[in-house]
């Protein structure tokens, strides 16, 4: 705020001195609106009426702020005078001197991005206002606020209702919308505050509240008072707890006292041991009662004594008497005398029963050694000495009297050795005497304790008031807990352990195993005790024995007693012990000391049940019973523990017809209060609607999933709820047992996991299930099980073959033995035989094949479709579900179930499948799939029948052949015999008959070879061919397999929709296909369903609730649900990586979600679908960075899309589009008393232009609305000169993003056209071509400087091709900007964690840079702390390798230092830098040949060689070379020259290394420079223009030049002397210039020549069909003749 608004606003300060409030003038001085007549004002008005009624609420706040003041009021305000003028400027002056450079500091070292500044000219509404829009760009939870659910006029509850009832009734009240009823909370109905002080009090049913979505019970209006003031001290952790007031109780050697310090030590409580704590007590009692003892044995033992001597006188009288008198007369008397004095000797005086505090002595002390004298006048009155009695007696005998002389006094005191003896007597009895005290004082002592230990836990401030202790077996009686009743310090909890064993023999054997050693020495010492007594009573029965026996006897004794010692010693136990308690600790033996210690424990479980009635009948508590039979500590411990918390945990309930009630009400009333109601799904589950509160396990059985990894959808009719949260069980014995633990089945610390992906993939045969199947397993890693290829190989060892139907069509068919000739069988005979009986082996050993019932089923399911038995099918599937690897990696199923009993089988017993995958066919599909193979396979059985047929016909005819020859050989062989029968009769014949024999025979050998031939066709007739079946058409077979495919088909068909419906009755998830189309297609739709089950899996319990905006908005402001970690943020955008926040506000819709007790924010409804199917993908990332508000400038010339591109940005993102105009009309309108706009207005008054000062300064305060600085602000047009860059980095203003639109002057000019022609034009604008023109100019003129300063300053400039498309564009810009932010918000998150950061493009100027360098300055940290290398980065005027860390910048020398930087920076800064940069004198700094030479007479150190060359050469003498006297480095006031620059740069990094040399005596000569001209000829064109003639001759070498008509040489010559003055280093720009132009001309000339040469034809070209320029180009050539370039 200007200091001169701040002034005029405190001058006009006014108090109220009644209420001391403070006053503006706005507010007892406002000036009213004027009314707005304009009907475009009124529809201005209109259009802003949403975001007005939106705002409703802080509006009518501010309004009340701003109301008119009473007149009263107005009236009586007065001015401070600290608001006088004089006093307010040196307030001001002084705040900006002293407060103002504090506060600056300290923002310095703040946060930035929690730094909010707001303009002091606004009124306070709007302050607060703006205030309250820049916290909701923050991450930040409102503060929940208890409300109370019970109005005083509603009907009051009354409070000894049921809990569970009163948790119903009191859910519903206040509730924030339908279906978000008040949740229990652990404590119930028991009251918070009163639990927080240690005590456990119900809660009042009109004392209820609701927090947090949690409904509590308090217990009086004080502690509603304090729970309505601040709740979460008493609900945060460690509460709820018990107050730890408890009771531990229970038989000698249960463990009460182990227990209680277990309990103590975690609870944090005090054990108070009251046998302990009353010893004391006991023991001040105890001397009381001994003091008592001693006076009154002292008093009665004197006169005891006394008597005693007295009667020892009176019998030395009577002796005296005797002997004086007659002996004979007076024995009679004597004797009677004498025995009373017996008497009177042998009684013994007893001291009265003495009442103590606390109780009386059973009896009182007896003196040892002297027996009790029953005598009725004693027990009345014991105190009368008994001397009285006798003196009685004697005076009855006359005689006697007379005789009697009265003795002498005796004196007989405390001191007397008797009476001394008596007392100590006395006293040691009464100690052996148990003392009891009463339940008063016992209950006295504890009930100190009890407030001595609650004492000690009220010192801490924040601790609870009571509780904190445990008694130690305390009360023991049932008057002690009747006393503690009345007295109010009755425990919470008490404790019992129990022990059911056997006649206790569990604590018998404890309490023999903690105390042998003394038991064992009790038990030897009563064993000898009685030996002894035996031994005695048998001496005094053989008093008469002999010496010898005694003797013999004893020695046996002590014989047996060794013994017996032994055994004891080596702890022998007797034979009758059971094997059981050998193993456990053993039991004492029998005696008095075990039938102790067991009367202790009968005498407790006597005592016990009516202790326990008395319990139950005084108190509300009921006893906690332990079982510590077998039982180890730890187990009773956390059973205790489990108990005592009982009361404060979760715990559900049976989902009842109450539940349901509950829950169609809610629903209905959200369906009326819905807006927009959304359409639900006609076909979706009402039991697994998205509205439905399931648990955390969804829809499945949280306890099948505990016991057995599987996921057995829930039966809605046997359902459960906990934690208001609805979950679905298998069965009853599920539901019951997660209502006895429902915290072991439910995850605790993070989400359950899914087991692994198992899969039911179904179809009828050809419907592509083995091809689907194994994609799937080889995509998702998993096994493929093909259930009857897994039967297969079950019996293959037995059946050797695969079996089935459809194996049985791939049998060949057997060969038919064929019957082979005689010759061939006999040649083949051994062959044969042993073949054959290999076949009757394999028969025999098939038939006798047994198989097991199992292997059995198998075979009758894979070759006619029997059911397999239930033990079969459990041996076979379990083991996928229950055993590895299967049950962590996962599997897919072929082909099971089959049927609809086998899918029950599953459903029955718990091999739930995540889904079933149904590929659906037609028959068609199926008969084009499997009828090619099928018939290829009929095709190759026919081939291969024909073939047999032909062969089998090929060898009968062979086998005939064969045998007609051999008829034929046999008959021509009898045909040749009879013709040698006949030559043989024919010798013997004359010639004649000779001759007509020889004709004769001729015919019969004609005869003979035709009978032959007649036999043989007689013999061989030609075998008719058999019938043989007619082979089967191709065409039949075609149609006989589709007619099996289709009956096959049908039956797959008609099985799979009854094993459909049973999935169905089950709940188990189908996915069906259509399983027709294309694999590939197949495959993506497979995929695409399977997509909820693989790659949303790990959220596949999970549940989001849609909410509307308005819902989510009261649930946060109530406190009902807390905002997520995102804030306003939408996490799918989020991952996307959008780093640009959503627009929220009026006009912006977003949609909420419910996921888990927070709210989620999206941008859209379907971002909110993603995040519903899979919240924890979205989770998984980051938490959002900081919100950086854009600042970009869009820069350009006129019409190049500037406007637009920045309208669209605040259009997107809701940011502010300014220009400098805009700016100026934001200060006008909003502040227009400030100086600021009077400043504006007078310059607008005169008509004049702004200056850039105010235009800067309005832009200045523009800035500070909180649009720009929450949204952000795009710069439109500007800045535009250097005087405006000036004045906005003086005001800190700098964008993080120039970007500039680049288009060329024409396309402004055609732009400008376009527009000014545009229909959409609704008034004139000055946007002529000369306005236009002017724009441009002006643009171009003074955007060099802009583009120079913000690429020299802050490399944040950006050119951007602005002729492209507006949509490239704008992406383009759009990425500029989120790389910009996204940058940004990197910078300030490493920053906030305190980790190093780039501070490459920035925007740091190199002033702010200089001001917060660290200790390194400009040397790179990481290279001197790994290499102990000085790298000056100054040379490198950008920050690409600086970085931020702890408030100061540094930079690198590249990449890779800076990432070592930025990984690890604590490693290169102090203190943990293990290099320091030296100080500044000791830095080297190069300077200038000049400058060295200034500091003349200072000398050239190691006489101007190079110390790097010289020490990296070894220093040797050739290392020896001259440094460059341009190449100067000042170091420790010493310089140095070197010989090249690399050389300069190894020395600035390592100057100690070079810096201190030592030179040789030896060095090389001087090199003396020689002059030029001294040198000969051929060194001086090389020392001066050998480079320029080599130049030149290579230009003539690559031209070859031909000028027309000259020669080539001549060409040469010219064109040499051209380059060589052209490129003349010592001739003026000038004259380089001209012969540059010269030679290009020459070169242009040349090259005529090649143009006219390929152009000119030997035949006539019309002119029109020559080169355009043909005409011009020849008679140029033509021209040159005669004429030759000029040399100059």
């Amino acid at each position: 705020m200007p200091d001169k608004d701040l002034e005029i606003k405190r001058v006009s300060l006014r108090v109220d001195p009644i209420t001391g409030d403070t006053y503006t003038k706005e507010i007892y001085n406002p000036e009213k609106p004027e009314k707005k007549k304009k009907e475009s004002d009124a529809e201005e008005e209109g259009e802003e009426e949403e975001e007005e009624e939106e705002e409703e609420g802080i509006d009518e706040e501010g309004d009340e702020h701003m109301s008119e003041l009473p007149t009263e009021v107005i009236e009586r305000l007065v001015k401070r005078p600290e608001d006088l003028p004089s006093h307010v400027i040196e307030n001001i002056k002084n705040y900006k001197s002293n407060l103002l450079p504090l506060l600056e500091d300290f923002m310095a070292d703040h946060d930035q991005q929690y730094l909010v500044e707001l303009d002091g000219n606004q009124p306070s509404p709007i302050l607060f206002k703006q205030l309250l829009q820049r916290l909701h760009c923050f991450i930040t939870r409102p503060a929940a606020v208890p409300i109370r659910l019970h109005d005083n006029e509603e009907e009051e509850i009354p409070e000894d209702i049921d809990t569970d009832e009163l948790m119903r009734t009191l859910a519903p009240k206040e509730m924030v919308a339908p279906r978000f009823r008040w949740r229990r909370s652990r404590w119930l109905r028991h009251c918070p505050v009163a639990l927080y002080e240690g005590n456990i009090v119900q809660g009042k049913p009109d004392l209820s509240v609701g927090f947090l979505d949690k409904l509590y019970c308090l217990s009086s209006p004080q502690a509603m008072e304090k729970f309505l003031k601040n709740p979460r001290p008493y609900l945060l952790p460690t509460q709820p707890r018990p107050p730890c007031k408890i009771s531990v109780t229970g038989p000698h050697m249960s463990g009460k006292t182990t227990i209680s310090h277990l309990l103590a030590q975690k609870y944090g409580a005090k054990v108070l041991d009251i046998e302990r704590l009353v010893q004391p007590k006991i023991e001040e009692e105890k001397e009381k009662t001994l003091a008592k003892v001693r006076e009154e044995t002292t008093e009665h033992a004197i006169i005891t004594v006394k008597t005693k001597l007295k009667e020892q006188q009176e019998a030395e009288e009577l002796e005296r008497a005797e002997r004086e008198g007659d002996q004979t007369t007076d024995q009679g008397e004597t004797t009677e005398v004498d025995t009373e004095t017996e008497k009177g000797k042998g009684k013994k005086t007893e001291p009265a029963p003495v009442d103590v505090e606390g109780g009386r002595l059973e009896k009182p002390p007896e003196p040892p050694g002297e027996e009790k004298i029953e005598d009725p006048k004693e027990e009345a009155d014991p105190g009368e000495p008994p001397i009285t009695e006798e003196k009685t007696e004697v005076s009855q005998t006359p005689e006697a009297s007379k005789r009697t002389v009265s003795p002498p006094t005796i004196d007989v005191d405390a001191t007397h050795p008797e009476v001394v003896t008596l007392v100590e007597a006395a006293l040691k009895e009464a100690e052996n005497q148990s003392f009891s005290l009463s339940a008063d004082v016992y209950i006295d002592i504890a009930e100190k304790a009890i407030q001595d230990t609650e004492k000690d836990l009220r010192k801490n401030a924040t601790g609870p008031l009571c509780g904190g202790w445990i008694l130690d077996n305390f009360p023991q009686t049932r008057d002690q807990w009747m006393v503690m009743v009345e007295r109010g310090i009755v425990p919470d909890d008490a404790i019992c352990l129990r022990d059911s064993s056997e006649n206790g023999n569990f604590l018998v054997r404890r309490w023999y195993k903690y105390n042998k050693d003394q038991i064992e020495e009790l038990i030897r010492l009563r064993k000898a005790t009685e030996e002894a007594e035996k031994l005695h009573l048998a001496e005094e029965e053989r008093v008469k024995r002999e010496e010898m026996e005694r003797q013999a006897a004893e020695e046996e004794r002590k014989k047996r007693e060794a013994e017996r010692r032994k055994k004891i010693e080596s702890g022998e136990i007797s034979e009758g012990l059971s094997v059981q308690a050998e193993l456990l600790d053993p039991l004492p033996p029998d005696g008095p000391e075990l039938d102790s210690e067991r009367e202790k424990r009968k005498e407790f479980e006597r005592e016990w049940p009516a202790m326990q009635a008395m319990i139950t009948g005084s108190t509300t508590i009921e006893p906690i019973q332990v079982e510590i039979e077998k039982r180890g500590e730890e187990e009773i411990f956390d059973e205790l523990i489990t108990s005592l918390e009982e009361k404060f945990k979760y715990h559900g309930w049976e989902y009842s017809g109450m539940d349901v009630d509950e829950e169609e009400e809610d629903l209905e009333a959200s369906r009326e209060a819905e807006d927009e109601e959304e359409e639900e799904e006609e076909d979706e589950d009402p039991n697994r609607s998205k509205k439905k509160p399931l648990g955390d396990v969804n829809h499945f059985c949280p306890v099948s999933m505990y016991e057995r990894n599987v996921l057995w959808p829930g039966n809605p009719e046997c359902s459960a709820r906990y934690r208001e949260k609805v979950y679905y069980l298998a069965n009853d014995e599920a539901r019951e047992k997660f209502l006895k633990n429902s915290q072991m089945y439910l995850p605790k610390k993070e989400p359950l996991k899914s087991p692994a992906l198992r899969l039911l993939m179904l179809g009828p045969k050809g419907s592509g299930k083995s091809l689907h199947a194994r994609y799937l397993a080889n995509k998702l890693n998993i096994f493929h099980i093909d259930f009857r290829e897994r039967l297969q190989e079950m019996i293959i060892a037995k059946t050797k073959k695969k079996i089935g139907p459809e194996y049985e069509e791939d049998k060949e068919e057997p060969e038919e033995e064929e019957e082979g000739n005689d010759d061939e069988e006999g040649a083949n005979a051994e062959d044969v035989e042993p073949a054959a009986e290999d076949e009757d082996k394999k028969k025999e050993e098939e038939d006798e094949m047994e198989y097991t019932e199992e292997e059995e089923a198998i075979k009758s399911y894979l070759e006619s479709d029997d059911p397999l038995p239930d033990e079969l099918m459990t041996k076979i599937l379990t083991d996928w579900w229950n055993t590895e690897p299967f049950k962590s990696t996962g599997f897919v199923l072929e082909g099971f179930p089959r049927t609809s009993d086998e899918a029950k089988y599953l459903a029955e017993n718990g091999l739930y499948p995540d889904g079933a995958v149904l590929l659906n066919v037609e028959d068609m599909d199926v008969v084009g799939r499997l009828l090619p193979p099928k018939l290829d396979k009929w095709r190759v059985k026919r081939d291969k029948r024909l073939a047999k047929k032909n062969k089998k016909k090929e060898k009968a005819k062979k086998k005939r052949d064969a045998a007609i020859e051999k008829r034929r050989a046999e008959l021509t062989k009898e045909r040749d015999e009879r013709r040698a029968e006949r030559k043989a009769q024919k010798g013997e014949k004359d010639s004649d008959e000779e001759a007509e024999e020889g004709e004769e025979e001729e015919e019969e050998e004609v005869e003979e070879e035709e009978d032959i031939e007649a036999v043989l066709a007689e013999e061989f007739e030609e075998e008719e061919e058999e019938d043989e079946e007619e082979e089967e058409l191709e065409e039949d077979a075609v149609d006989r397999l589709k007619n099996d495919l289709a009956e096959v088909y049908d039956n797959d068909t008609n099985r799979l929709a009854d094993v459909q419906q049973t999935l169905e009755e089950a709940l188990i998830p189908r996915i069906e296909l259509e399983g027709g189309r294309k694999p590939h297609i197949v495959r993506y739709l497979l995929s695409k369903n399977l997509k909820p089950y693989v790659d949303f899996r790990h959220s596949r319990f999970e549940r989001v609730y849609a909410i509307s905006e308005k819902l989510a908005t009261k649930m946060l402001r109530v406190g009902y649900k807390q905002p997520s970690r995102f804030g306003k943020w939408d996490p799918v955008q989020m991952k996307d990586g959008e780093c640009i926040q959503p627009m929220q506000g009026p006009g912006y819709s977003t949609y909420p979600a419910i996921y888990r007790g927070h709210i989620y924010y999206f941008a859209s409804h379907d971002n909110r679908d993603m995040f519903i199917q899979d919240p924890m993908s979205y989770l998984k990332q980051p938490s959002p960075k900081p919100v950086v508000p854009i600042r970009i400038a869009v820069i350009g010339p006129p019409k190049s899309g500037k406007t637009t591109m920045a309208t669209r940005f605040a259009e997107t993102y809701g940011l502010m589009r300014l220009s400098l105009g805009e700016a100026i009309r934001q200060v006008m309108l909003n502040q227009p008393k400030s100086t600021l706009a009077m400043a504006i207005n007078s310059y607008m008054v005169r008509g004049q232009t702004i200056p850039d000062e105010l235009t800067i300064q309005a832009l200045e305060t523009t800035l500070l609305d909180m649009r720009c600085q929450t949204r952000g602000v795009v710069f439109d047009g500007f800045p535009m000169s250097k005087r405006q860059i000036d004045l906005m980095t003086q005001k800190s203003i700098i964008p993080i993003r120039i970007v500039e639109l680049e288009i060329d002057s024409k396309e402004t000019m055609v732009r400008g056209t376009k527009d000014r022609h545009s229909p959409n034009r609704a008034y004139p604008v000055h946007d002529s071509a000369q306005i236009l023109a002017i724009k441009l100019s002006n643009y171009l003129r003074e955007i060099g400087e802009v583009r120079k300063w913000y690429k020299e300053q802050h490399k944040n400039f950006v050119n951007m091709n602005g002729n492209r498309s507006k949509w490239w564009v704008w992406h383009q810009l759009l990425d500029v900007a989120r790389k910009g932010v996204s940058q940004i918000q990197l910078y300030l998150q490493r920053v906030a964690d305190g980790k190093a950061s780039s501070v490459a493009d920035m925007c740091i100027t190199p002033q702010e840079f200089e001001v917060r360098l660290g200790d390194f300055g400009q040397y790179c940290p990481v290279n001197l702390a790994n290499k102990g290398e000085l790298i000056d980065c100054s040379v490198n005027p950008t920050l690409e390798f600086a970085a931020e860390f702890r408030g100061h910048y540094y930079k690198m020398a590249g990449q890779e230092e800076l990432e070592e930087f930025l990984h690890e920076p604590e490693k290169y800064v102090p203190p943990l830098a293990p290099v320091k940069l030296p100080a500044r004198h000791l830095l080297p700094r190069q300077i200038t040949g000049v400058q060295a030479k200034a500091m003349f007479p200072k000398p050239i150190e190691i006489q101007g060689y190079c110390p790097v060359t010289y020490l990296d050469g070894k220093c040797r003498y050739e290392a020896i070379i001259q440094g460059d006297r341009e190449l100067v480095v000042l170091y420790r006031d010493n310089l140095y020259y070197f010989e090249n620059e690399k050389k300069l740069k190894k020395f600035m990094r390592l100057p100690e290394k070079y810096w201190n040399l030592t030179l040789p005596h030896k060095l090389p000569p001087k090199k003396e420079p020689i002059a030029v001209t001294n040198i000969p000829m051929l060194g001086f064109m090389e020392q001066t223009v050998a480079t320029s003639i080599n130049k030149a001759l290579t230009a003539v070498g690559s031209l070859k030049p031909k000028y027309p008509f000259l020669s080539v040489t001549r060409s040469s010559q010219i064109y040499f002397a051209y380059h060589l003055k052209a490129y003349n280093p010592k001739s003026s720009e000038y004259v380089r210039k001209k012969y540059k132009q010269k030679l290009m001309r020459f070169e242009e000339t040349c090259e005529l020549i090649k143009y006219l040469g390929n152009n000119m034809t030997v035949k006539y070209k019309d002119p029109k069909a020559r080169p355009i320029d043909f005409d011009f180009k020849l008679n140029q050539f033509m021209a040159l003749k005669g004429i030759e370039p000029t040399p100059t």
